[in-house]
């Protein structure tokens, strides 16, 4: 019996070892990183919060000369003074207040805009596979749920607390030198109070937790529906996808409501203890009084102190669950701001510099998923100035090698080169500003054409801007629009359509202007008249560029300097449209099937 009653007390001591406890160094870190920047700010509020809570206790002070100075002594002189003294006492409380709210807010704006800029930067650097892994929902929650919780811990919640510990540790300081022998009695509701609130203070953290988990998935499955509306609507399955949310607000909900159950029983025991305390206080004080052992206004600044640590007592108390919901913020928010990316400069990466770049596979092999290869020792050799064409079916790895040349990934065998030199070693910012990349997946921001077709040539011209659109036959759709250059293209180019889109890019890639040029399918949503021109466009864009096009249309790479027929990872056939028609192979079957296709639909439309 007396060993289970043991390991009852050491398990409310240490805590469920499921629910993980907080680190002390966290604590540290948390200062140092969000809270030491602002260390002026945070001071003066804490100044000023010392203040409001000295300026409260003087009044307890002010009321106990009042009953023995002014009430015994029945002075109208000493009412006058002491009334006038609480005035004034109220007017500081209020004008530290004021104060306080007003450093603790500009220390919280500069505060969220640096540590935003922080989550923001770590974001764009981000591995690619890292950020569609964790999903854009959990991402967007580190600036919004949990840089918050943060953000509030140390501009909100601690200074709050330290001025309701100023209080409550003044008021008792009060209750100790107007009545010791009192509080000696009061000290047994110390663990009265004390054990209860461990128990709910664990239980919320525990909570918290899970709570941090819910937000994600709330956030995720919005940003699935904002981004796939249409889909939702064309596959009509509204319904269903109403039901799904449901499911993640049902979740959401019951663990608000537990948070509630626990956070709700903190007041009710305060209250229970205080009660009891001041029924004590009442018998005790009164049996002191008629012994002389305190005067009345000791009694009555005694109790007023009893009464004035309540409000600070529970708020200290409710405030814990909020530091420990900070605190578990912070853990999260720093192990996501910790996490290095797997694609990074290495220690002594330089800067690519040359107009002429060769590109080389080297017995490159990669996988997404390990054990599941989606290139198998692939070698190939693009000199400088060459058109490189990968064609084959859907799934053979085509983009996959494009993410290796902008050093998306990393192969896990072999290397990918430029110039004979393994890619790696150059800077990600100077390897990835000598190649532009049209895809068949076009995205624009959200600002105008003007702005869309400058991102990879911010310095260029207006002129040079509207070069670039002739070339990719763009103005004159452009010049159409009752603001120009100047109008907006909408969320991901929304008031676009998918050809007008996909000029603007080709655009962009123009006026880019790099040496290694990548076209993912950069034709497939033209009609064939602007396709035509485009073809001529690229044509001209692609001279003394390194390019590599992924088609399936062959009619537009017949011209290439290398055609590879890649299929299930491996490079199965490789040279010019001739050498290839010759092999009569993969490459040839597939040939004569669009050109039989496409002369089979001529003679129709004739």
């Amino acid at each position: 019996m007396l060993k289970k009653i043991k390991n009852k007390i050491k398990k409310l001591i240490k805590g469920d070892e499921n629910n993980v406890r907080i680190k002390w160094s966290l604590y540290g870190r948390v200062w140092r990183e969000i809270g030491k920047p602002q260390w002026k700010w945070l001071l003066a509020g804490i100044i000023a919060t010392i203040g409001a809570s000295a300026a409260e206790a003087y009044t307890i002070t002010l009321v106990q000369q009042v009953v023995d100075k002014a009430f015994i002594q029945k002075s109208m002189q000493y009412i006058y003074f002491f009334g006038l003294q609480i005035i004034a006492a109220f007017g500081f409380k209020g004008v530290f207040n004021y104060a306080k709210s007003l450093i603790m807010s500009k220390a919280g704006l500069i505060a969220s805009a640096t540590l935003q800029k922080r989550i923001y930067n770590h974001v764009v650097n981000m591995n690619i596979s890292k950020f569609y892994g964790d999903g854009i929902g959990k991402t967007l929650n580190y600036f919004g749920v949990q840089a918050s919780a943060v953000l509030t811990l140390v501009t909100g919640t601690i200074v709050s607390t330290i001025q309701q510990i100023a209080t409550l540790t003044m008021t008792l300081a009060l209750m100790v030198y107007y009545a010791p022998q009192m509080c000696a009695v009061l000290l047994f509701l110390v663990p009265a109070i004390m054990v209860p609130m461990v128990l709910i203070m664990r239980k919320r953290r525990k909570l918290s937790r899970e709570s941090f988990g819910i937000a994600n998935d709330v956030s995720q499955h919005l940003n699935q529906t904002l981004h796939g509306i249409k889909t939702i609507q064309a596959f009509a399955t509204e319904d269903k996808e109403t039901e799904k949310f449901s499911r993640v607000l049902e979740s959401s909900m019951i663990n608000a409501y537990k948070g509630t159950q626990a956070f709700a029983l903190q007041s009710p025991l305060l209250e229970l203890m205080i009660s009891i305390g001041l029924c004590l206080a009442l018998i005790i004080g009164g049996h002191f009084i008629v012994t002389g052992a305190i005067t009345t206004g000791d009694f009555t600044a005694f109790l007023l102190a009893l009464t004035a640590a309540y409000k600070p007592a529970r708020s200290i108390t409710s405030t814990n669950g909020t530091i420990q919901h900070g605190l578990l913020a912070a853990e999260i928010l720093f192990d996501f701001l910790d996490s290095k990316p797997d694609i990074q400069n290495a220690p002594d990466a330089k800067e690519l510099k040359t107009d002429k770049m060769s590109v080389k596979f080297n017995h490159v092999s990669f996988a997404y998923i390990p054990e599941e290869p989606v290139l198998k020792d692939i070698n190939l050799q693009v000199p400088s100035g060459k058109v490189c064409a990968l064609v084959g079916p859907s799934g053979g790895g085509k983009t996959t090698m494009f993410n290796l040349i902008e050093r998306f990934y990393d192969p896990q065998k072999g290397k990918v080169e430029i110039n004979n030199t393994d890619i790696k070693k150059y800077t990600l910012h100077s390897l990835r500003q000598n190649i532009a990349e049209v895809s068949q997946d076009v995205f624009l921001f959200n600002g105008t054409i003007e702005e869309n077709i400058r991102y990879g040539a911010p310095d260029a011209t207006a002129e040079q801007v509207e070069a670039a659109a002739r070339a990719a036959n763009a103005h004159d759709f452009i010049m159409s629009f009752p603001k120009k250059y100047k109008s907006k293209v909408g969320e991901g180019g929304a008031l676009l359509s998918g050809g007008q889109k996909q000029r603007i890019a080709i655009a962009r890639a123009i006026l880019k202007d790099a040496p290694i040029l990548l076209l993912d399918e950069a034709t497939s949503a033209l009609d064939t008249q602007s396709e035509k021109l485009i073809q001529a466009a690229l044509k001209d864009l692609m001279k003394g560029r390194t390019t590599f096009v992924i088609a399936h249309r062959l009619s537009t790479i017949l011209d290439a300097d290398i055609i590879c027929v890649i299929k299930d990872g491996h490079i199965i056939e490789q040279g010019t449209d001739a050498e290839l028609v010759a092999l009569d192979g993969e490459y040839k079957k597939l040939r004569d099937i669009q050109f039989k296709d496409k002369k089979a639909n001529t003679n129709k439309s004739k």
